[in-house]
């Protein structure tokens, strides 16, 4: 008897993928109604589903889902054509001479079996990605995946049914039968020869890839410029070298360098602009960055994840149905910016939907009410969405993973409310143990070096309870500590800020259980001591809890009074917190305009650095500290801006090695 396992494997989840989630409810409840085809399959495997209503849907064997025809005349996917694969699905299950038979493997598929299904224009593209070198992340379902799943630099593919292709889906506009599908069934035939016992692992197709090597002398220039001038002028004095840097960037299509010089030359405005987000170490922060993407992009096979090289700018994708996973929003005088991380429940993928909107001085008593009539995009109100999830049509995700919605016609994105049900979510999103959290940052160290992304520190963790929650009126900071199944510890820390009134206490209710018992916490991730502290923006109980989008509840004022310090004390920590704010000075006043204060404070620096051990970096700014002062004496003859490169790049490697090494002692003490 012949089998459709591409249909087989067809699961709810899959089909909504294919289609959106609410015409596949509509189509469950159909079938669950008794609205049921007669199906049929002739010699060749084509399925014939004929309804009651004389409606037909015909479905050849091998073609994806949208490659079907059905006499109900619409041009897209059809509850009929769900129907009819739901109910061949449950009458092939059930059939008792034929059990459900196991899925082969995408590695299985031969390109033989790629050319039938995938135009040949797409195999060509797919054929020169791979020459040119492309690092894929393959997910066997044992890795927590719905199914075996590839993820792409620019696309995720889920091949719901494993080797039958046709199943399979992408989040590119395409959606079936495009050549993500062909470099993920390569990607799963690497991983089978080589980390068969891995259920998720990086595979590099095409050979470890060529030196790309980048002219650093606009780089260098650049930061020559941002020395010599103090931050007061904004970036108009570097307007020339921040052009021909981008040019450099542009030229080799290094889209995390582009998006690097463009942080950088928002820094450099931000204090002429009288920006509340200004502060001087960010700078010395990006340097860091600018210096590491290009040293670590020049060697063989990085340019793609470092550099960003052969990154599109900008996606268009297929439909999408992405569920808000908080909000957080930031003050900047009369204008906020409010970020929204949004996941794709069908591919696990983080988005990020940014809206700027103002509240004038004279309305802040109305903040709340002016947030609530915002919209982020035609019929898309922002406060509904921080709570609910997305349906969206023609939108577009940009390199480090903004998505930008349609905004012509209302139609094209609706908000529907969500169940707060965060588990459907896998790695590397939610997380259900604090070894986890290890395991991820030990695989990526220096966040400077992987691929950019909005909300690249972005977590989702799910503990197994609450164990204590404090206020520390000082600091104004709640500091709840919440432990997973092995009873380790993950804080969760929040600090007061005006705009948001209400959010602590919003937080406080939902620690203490007056929204429901918690399940999930989602936030930013960060790392001090080797501890895990997440900065919440949204508690999943009951209901989804955003703090900054929350009224008062009175839960705060009942929370018990203690110490919930906001930086660390760690002598070694303290050292090179104080070394990037010694640069962050430098930068901020220019070698120039620099306080005579400041080479004492980097002398007594670079001493106790020496007595903490840290040999290579005090001796690299032992040798700075001698430069600047040659620098102010006769600044036509001495070269600054490389060593200071030099310098900053070091210190981001100090800081990642240390977090690494306490990790490790914290994993073996435990």
């Amino acid at each position: 008897m012949t089998i459709r396992t591409d249909l087989q494997h067809l699961s709810p989840e899959a089909l909504a993928q294919a289609s959106n989630a609410g015409i596949v409810k509509r189509a469950v409840r159909e079938l669950e109604a008794g609205y049921r085809p007669q199906i049929a399959l002739d010699a060749s495997a084509t399925l014939t589903a004929t309804f009651s209503d004389g409606v037909v849907t015909t479905w050849a064997n091998g073609k994806p889902i949208d490659q079907s025809a059905c006499t109900c005349g619409a041009a897209r996917v059809c509850r009929h054509r769900i129907i009819a694969a739901l109910a061949y699905r449950q009458e092939s299950s059930s059939a008792e001479s034929v059990a459900p038979p196991k899925s082969a493997p995408p590695g299985t598929v031969t390109d033989e079996m790629l050319e039938k299904v995938i135009p040949a224009a797409l195999m060509k593209i797919a054929n020169e990605r791979r020459v040119q070198g492309i690092s894929v992340d393959v997910r066997r379902q044992a890795s927590g995946e719905p199914c075996d799943t590839a993820r792409l630099p620019a696309a995720t593919v889920r091949f719901w049914a494993g080797a039958a292709i046709e199943a399979a889906r992408c989040d590119c506009v395409r959606a079936a039968a495009c050549e993500h599908i062909a470099l993920g069934v390569w990607a799963f035939r690497v991983a089978d020869a080589e980390h068969a016992a891995e259920n998720a692992v990086q595979v590099r197709l095409g050979d470890a890839g060529s030196r790309t090597r980048i002219d650093r002398t606009a780089f260098v220039a650049l930061t020559r410029s941002l020395l010599a001038h103090d931050v007061v002028a904004g970036a108009t004095p570097h307007v020339q070298e921040f052009t021909r840097a981008q040019e450099v960037a542009r030229s080799a299509g290094a889209q995390w360098l582009r998006n690097t010089l463009d942080d950088l030359e928002h820094w450099a405005g931000a204090y002429a602009a009288r920006s509340a987000l200004y502060e001087a170490r960010d700078g010395a922060h990006l340097l860091a960055e600018l210096n590491l993407r290009v040293a670590a992009g020049s060697l063989p096979g990085r340019a793609q994840a470092v550099l960003g090289i052969g990154q599109a700018s900008e996606t268009e994708l297929d439909r999408l149905r992405l569920m808000c996973l908080g909000a957080r929003t930031t003050r900047d005088g009369d204008v906020r910016m409010t970020r929204m991380v949004l996941a794709d429940l069908d591919t696990g993928t983080k988005f990020v939907l940014n809206k700027q909107w103002t509240v004038p001085g004279e309305r802040l008593a109305d903040e709340a009410a002016l947030r609530a009539s915002e919209r982020v995009a035609p019929g898309v109100r922002m406060e509904q969405l921080a709570q609910g999830q997305l349906l969206a049509q023609h939108a577009r995700r940009l390199a480090d993973g903004t998505v930008r919605l349609a905004g012509t016609r209302s139609s094209q994105n609706s908000v529907l409310p969500q169940a707060a049900d965060w588990s459907v979510l896998g790695t590397p999103l939610r997380f259900t143990s604090l070894s986890e959290l290890v395991a991820q940052k030990r695989a990526s160290p220096t966040a400077q070096i992987e691929p950019r992304h909005a909300a690249g520190r972005f977590v989702v963790f799910t503990p197994a309870r609450v164990d204590q929650v404090l206020y520390d009126s000082n600091e104004q900071a709640l500091l709840a500590v919440v432990c997973d199944q092995e009873d380790r510890p993950v804080l969760v820390r929040r600090t007061h800020e005006s705009h948001v009134k209400h959010a602590l206490d919003a937080l406080a209710g939902a620690f203490t259980g007056q929204f429901g018992e918690l399940r999930h916490v989602a936030g930013v991730l960060h790392w001090e001591q080797g501890v895990a502290i997440i900065e919440p923006w949204a508690i999943a109980a009951d209901r989804v809890v955003v703090p900054d989008f929350s009224p008062a509840c009175g839960a705060l004022a009942k929370i018990s009074l203690g110490h919930a310090p906001v930086q660390t004390t760690e002598p070694l920590a303290v050292a090179l917190r104080q070394l990037r704010e010694t640069v962050g000075a430098l930068l901020h006043h220019g070698y120039a305009r620099l306080r005579d204060s400041w080479l004492e404070d980097a002398t007594q620096l670079q001493g106790r650095l020496k007595v903490l051990n840290l040999t290579a970096l005090s001796q690299n700014l032992a040798s700075f500290v001698t430069l600047v002062q040659q620098c102010r004496a006769r600044a036509e003859s001495v070269e600054l801006a490389e060593p200071l490169l030099q310098l900053v790049a070091l210190v981001q490697l100090h800081e990642d090695a240390q977090a690494v090494l306490l990790l490790g002692e914290q994993e073996g003490g435990s």
